[in-house]
Formats: C-alpha cells, structure tokens, sequence
C-alpha cells in the first residue's frame, strides 16, 4: 500500500511539473494494479477514485487560466483508462472471492463427508493409454502405477485401514487394487478415453490391514480437464450391506431347503404307496420263483419272467427314492438349462400317487418345440409342485369326475407361460394377499408356500401371479424368461 502510495505522489509530481502536458496521467493506471494486489474490493475503488483525483488536480496546476484542448483530451483518457482498469480490477476481486467462498465451501464438503472422497492425478496414465491404444488389464498396470492420491479426506484414509489422511496423500493405491477394482478401472478410462466424464462401479478393495471393503465407486473427471488431472473418486463402503445381503440369501437357502422338506411331508403318504406297490411286486416275484425252483423240475423261462420282474421293480423303487432324495437334497442353486416340460412330466410322476388318491385327472398342452428357461431345476420343481398340490386342495370339494387340472405352457414373445388351472372354487379376496408371507386360507397352513414360490420366480427374472376363472376355480400364471437360443432344448 506504502509502494502505491508513493508511486501516485511521483506520479502526480511528475504530471504536474512536466512540460508533457497530462501524457504522464495515465500511469495512474499502475497505481490501481498494485493496490488490486491487496484483494481488497474497497481498496481498488479508493486507490481508482484517488487517482483520477489527483490526474484532474495535476491537470488545474499545470494548465491554471490557460485552456488548452490537447492536455484536456490526455486527461480524459487517462481518466478513462483509470476507470477501465479500477472497474476490471475490482471485478476480478469479486470473482476472485466468489471462487475462494466456493472452494471453502468444496473443502468442507470434502472433509466433513461421512464417505470417502480423495483427488488422484490420473494425466500420466491417461498419457499412456492415449498413447497405447485401447486400455487393457497390462496397460492399466503400467497407467495405474503413474497415479497417485493427490487429496483425500479421513474417510478415504479409513476406508483403505490408514489413520490420517496423510498417509494416503502422495501415495499410490495400486496395491490395494483387487481383480475386480482393477476391471473396473479399465471400463472407467476406456469411457473417459471415449469422451465420458463419469463412470460408476462396485468393487471390492484391499486394505493395509489385508482385509477388503466393498464400494460403490463413482469416478468423476472435471468436464474442462482433458487431462485427467484432477479426478474426483467417491466411494461409498457397501460391505456391511453385503454382507447383510449374503445372510439374507443363505437364511433364504435354508428357509427353501425347509419348505421342501415341508412339501415332502404333506406327499409322504403317496410317496409310501409309491414305493410301496414295487417293493411288494418283488416280494410276489421273490416267491413265485421260489416255488417254481423248488419244483422237482423247474421251469427256467419261468424262473427268468420273475427275475426281470423283481429287477424292474426294484429299478422303479429305487427310481421313487432318487426323486424323493433329489428334492430333499440341500443345494446351493444350479443355475442350468431347463427342458419344462420334462420337468412337468417327473413332477408329475413324483406326485402321481397323490393325484389319483385326490381323484384328480391331468391335462398339459405345451408347443412342440419348447424353449429352455435357466435357474435352479429343484426349485423350480418345488414352484410346480406347490401349485399342483394347492390346486389339488382346492378341488377337494369338487365331484371326482370334475377334478380337472390343467397344465398350460405358451411361448409369447421371449417368454414362456405357464397357467395352472384348477376347478374348484376361486379365490376370494384380494388376490395378491395370497402372495404376502403368513397369509393362507387353509385351517393348518402357515402361509410361505406361495411367498417363497414368487420370491424363487422373481430371482430368476419372471414373475407369478393368480387370477379367477370366469368358468369357475383359479389359475396361477408363472411368466419366466426363456434362456438364449444356443441354451435351448427340444421336446
């Protein structure tokens, strides 16, 4: 301030007793720049006004009683030219502290944020790929290995097991990159080399500790940058949450093994016959062709007849068990192609003794050529079996002769359709109730068997809905996507 006030003094001394005649006035001009090096508003205006003052006053003691109009014309555009500077300088100050209140503002942001934020200068790496053609996982090695952490705030430094935010500052976390996060960092800078600024991801990181985290990674590159020098990565630490969700799925595991088991229960009398009929078959057998050996002279073709009778029934016995044991078996979910209409035919064969029990006769209609769907084949048959029996249930009341289930598959568009018809009485009510969990109509029910068929439906992308027929009785539509063409099975 001390330096602009002397260099206005010299100025106006210089400009009063010069011969130049007002030329030396606008030098003022310096004045104003050096006090704009204050960064005070107020400052810039008073040193602006001071100076014009004073260019005018130098004016009245040069050129006193003698109008001339050349120094007068050097005095307005040195005046001129000191608004212009003083006005620019004091806008400059203005903008200036407009930036200097919103990077206050992003610095709070940044360090006060419950999630981690830091600031990586990615222009080496970006360099490299856009001297190497497309990115790669060897490439993105070497890029990857250019770039460093040039801000972060004490979340970050947390995320990745680090105390202060200092010791992640400056450093390279290309040692903490796991398989995924480094996948995930090749489709990021292939987008930021395509021209996009944005790219989003979950991964998984490592920590110092050894341990990883998962985060939902947002990586942001400044639109005016084209050099990656600055970009913005935030992450949000999921790993509770998926952790959560990992429980959540194997709680839902074990809670479908049950309902399985459960179903097996309510066939255990059919499943008894069925086993039983073969088993008794070879005993019958077992015997005739005892008698026909302890005959003085034994009848061979006869003997050879019982024999193939005892091992085709006991190939059916044993064909009953596998059934029964591959449903009761405890997996973790095949995901495979599945032929649905053979699917319905073992079903069916497995229920085939409680159908006839119940009096219920069964229809399928299915195209000739059928798609195949992709999921878990035993808990699809768990979603076929609990629909059968519930619409067997439903027709109980129903005269035998009228108890008409009916198996209908469609193909429409790239889905498949299944509609599974009964003939009993409908469903009263509000129809998507039957699907909320604990909600049943039955007396002895508990009410999860169609909750946990449409959770398993929708898991596998389709959906499972119910609807009265306008002829009486209900249909339970199961809609599933069928899988891609080389997938496909044929009836």
């Amino acid at each position: 301030m001390l330096a602009a006030m002397s260099l206005a003094l010299c100025i106006f001394a210089f400009d009063a007793l010069s011969p130049l005649q007002g030329a030396v006035a606008v030098l003022y001009t310096t004045v104003v720049l050096i006090a704009a090096r204050s960064h005070l508003g107020l400052l810039i205006l008073a040193s602006g006004v001071v100076c014009a003052l004073l260019a005018v006053l130098g004016y009245f003691v040069s050129h006193w009683g003698v109008a001339q109009q050349a120094p007068a014309v050097r005095l307005t555009v040195s005046l001129i030219a000191i608004g212009i500077t003083t006005v620019l300088s004091y806008r400059n100050q203005v903008v200036a502290e407009q930036g200097s209140r919103s990077d206050a503002r992003y610095r709070s942001i940044f360090d006060a944020a419950a999630f981690a934020i830091w600031e990586s200068d990615w222009s080496a790496a970006f360099v490299l790929l856009e001297d190497g053609g497309e990115p790669n996982e060897e490439l993105l090695t070497q890029a990857l290995e250019a770039a460093f952490v040039s801000d972060a705030n004490l979340a970050a430094a947390k995320l990745f097991g680090f105390a202060y935010e200092d010791e992640l500052i400056g450093r390279n976390i290309y040692d903490l990159y796991t398989p995924s996060a480094v996948a995930a960092a090749v489709r990021i800078l292939a987008a930021f080399k395509r021209g996009g600024h944005i790219g989003e991801e979950e991964v998984r990181f490592k920590t110092i500790t050894n341990g990883s985290v998962d985060v939902v990674l947002r990586v942001s590159r400044p639109s005016d940058s084209g050099s990656c020098k600055k970009v913005i990565i935030m992450a949000l630490d999921v790993t509770e949450r998926n952790h959560a969700r990992a429980r959540l799925e194997k709680s839902q595991t074990e809670l479908l093994h049950v309902s399985r088991v459960t179903t097996l229960g309510q066939l255990a009398a059919s499943i008894a016959h069925e086993v039983n009929q073969p088993l008794s078959a070879i005993i019958t057998y077992v015997r005739s062709g005892m008698r026909w050996l302890a005959r003085e002279a034994p009848e061979a073709a006869e003997v050879s007849d019982c024999l193939n009778h005892i091992e085709k029934n006991s190939l059916r016995a044993i064909e009953v068990i596998d059934r029964v044991l591959s449903l009761a078996r405890k997996n973790d979910g095949v995901q495979e192609g599945i032929d649905l209409g053979a699917l319905i035919d073992d079903t069916l064969k497995l229920m085939d003794a409680s159908l006839k029990a119940s009096h219920v006769s069964v229809h399928v209609t299915a195209p000739l050529e059928l798609p195949a769907v992709t999921g878990d084949r035993i808990q699809f048959q768990q979603v076929l079996m609990n629909l059968i029996l519930n619409a067997t249930q439903a027709m109980s009341e129903a005269l035998e002769g009228q108890r008409s289930l009916c198996l209908d598959i469609e193909i429409e568009g790239d889905d498949l359709v299944m509609e599974v018809s009964d003939c009993g009485t409908g469903i009263a009510g509000d129809l998507e109730e039957l699907f909320n969990p604990f909600f049943t109509t039955k007396p002895d029910g508990i009410g999860m068997g169609l909750s946990i068929c449409r959770a398993i439906v929708e898991r596998h992308g389709g959906h499972l809905s119910a609807k009265n027929n306008n002829r009486g009785g209900a249909t339970f539509v199961l809609r599933l996507p069928a899988s891609p063409a080389e997938h496909r099975v044929f009836a």
